[in-house]
């Protein structure tokens, strides 16, 4: 259990860094070349290290196709949250990402039989009370908007991914290898990226063609040697992240892992307000800490 635990941290560190990156290379690069990028990167690092410490192939049909599933449902979980990030404000869309640990417990209980305990399940909804807030933005006269569309592809993004959380844990207890079950679920992860960037980017260039409207790519920055290292950087990132959680559920029960490896979106909230000079609302600030006293109830319980 303390194993699972001390990989569900170092999967926490590696996203909630990997999160601030992340909304660097939207903003710079585009949603659909970021994603494919640097998930293509990670899924290189990820294969890398199972060639180096020779992880068994042994894998039935049935394991594949579920796994063809869940990383599907990653794929999409991707493409949200990078379009969350580019769409910010990164203190808000982070905390709703960090939900995903609470849905764990969901799915956790739903897929696999795990019991979390009382405080676990009480921790979800005050989380996703502290999400609604903090995505509100109250105006003079009580006029209620959303902040940006970010914090709703942060919602459906953690809806779907937190499938996958739970589901990876399937093949892992049925023996298959938890570095082999990640990589076969990143691949067709990747594959869904690709396809999805390859027939938008035909559109695009159709459109573009046919002069009726902007495309994405025309007003961002041209991936080079020396403007791309970032996107690198992410993909190692990605990478070291994903494996630290196929580690961490292979000690520790799905629900847990979830739930911690999440707990590091409080460095992107941090990171957003000293890098990205983000202010908050009063109520979005109630909300985000709402999410954090969520996921450390179902932490501590």
């Amino acid at each position: 259990m303390l194993t699972g635990i001390i990989f569900g941290f170092v999967t926490a560190v590696t996203l909630g860094v990997n999160y601030l990156l992340t909304a660097v290379i939207t903003r710079r690069f585009g949603v659909l070349r970021s994603t494919a990028v640097t998930l293509t990167l990670a899924l290189l690092v990820m294969v890398a290290w199972a060639i180096l410490i020779d992880v068994p192939l042994e894998i039935n049909a049935d394991h594949v196709i579920l796994l063809v599933f869940l990383g599907s449902c990653v794929g999409g979980t991707f493409l949200c949250g990078y379009m969350a990030l580019r769409l910010g404000p990164i203190s808000v869309v982070s905390p709703i990402g960090a939900l995903s640990g609470a849905m764990t417990v969901v799915y956790s209980f739903w897929l696999l039989g795990e019991r979390p305990g009382a405080v676990q399940w009480a921790g979800i909804p005050i989380a996703v009370l502290g999400a609604v807030l903090a995505s509100l933005v109250i105006e003079r006269g009580t006029k209620i908007r959303l902040v940006t569309w970010g914090p709703v592809f942060a919602m459906i993004g953690v809806l779907v991914g937190s499938i996958s959380n739970a589901g990876l844990k399937i093949p892992i207890r049925e023996g298959v290898d938890s570095s082999l079950t990640v990589i076969t679920q990143r691949v067709f992860t990747v594959a869904v990226v690709l396809l999805v960037f390859v027939i938008f980017s035909r559109m695009a260039e159709q459109r573009r063609r046919r002069g009726k409207s902007r495309f994405e790519g025309s007003d961002q920055v041209k991936i080079t040697w020396r403007t791309g290292w970032l996107l690198g950087l992410v993909g190692l990132i990605d990478g070291i992240s994903f494996i630290s959680f196929g580690y961490g559920l292979a000690y520790a029960p799905a629900w847990l892992i979830g739930i911690i490896s999440q707990s590091g979106r409080v460095i992107a909230v941090v990171g957003g307000v000293m890098f990205f000079k983000e202010r908050l609302h009063s109520l979005q600030w109630a909300g985000v800490g709402l999410v954090m006293v969520g996921v450390a109830m179902s932490i501590a319980g």
